[in-house]
């Protein structure tokens, strides 16, 4: 799932439909007993326009992504409640590391992790399953 949920034609996907999605592929492993690991999905603030493509963009859009944004993180964290899922609550991680270190350390663009991103993620997992 995209973190600001775009379908391939560049559409914005309704939480409605993004929480039944999510579901659809999380009953089927929940039935066959797999223990399930949920990321939320998240948006650093990070300053100024970036390049998606062949777009540029800006903070009032990366405002429009926000706003669409947490909706989806409180689906997320109702799936994981009902399937009795672990979850990396990335959005208010990234937003805590965020506060003592440039958000664009995390994710230059605010939303694709750097290296470093990636490591906080894959230690925010570990903490969740080891």
């Amino acid at each position: 799932m995209g973190r600001h949920t775009i379908d391939p034609d560049g559409h914005v996907i309704s939480v409605e439909d993004f929480a039944a999605g999510y579901d659809r592929l999380l009953a089927p492993l929940a039935e066959a007993g797999t223990e399930l690991v949920l990321i939320e999905p998240f948006l650093l603030p990070i300053s100024g326009s970036v390049e998606a493509g062949a777009a540029l963009v800006d903070e009032k859009i990366r405002k429009e992504w926000r706003a669409g944004l947490d909706p989806k993180v409180q689906a997320v964290r109702e799936l994981a409640r009902a399937y009795g899922a672990h979850l990396v609550a990335a959005d208010g991680m990234f937003a805590a590391l965020s506060a003592t270190t440039a958000p664009e350390h995390w994710a230059a663009d605010g939303v694709h992790p750097t290296p470093a991103g990636h490591a906080a993620l894959a230690e925010a997992w570990l903490r969740l399953v080891a």
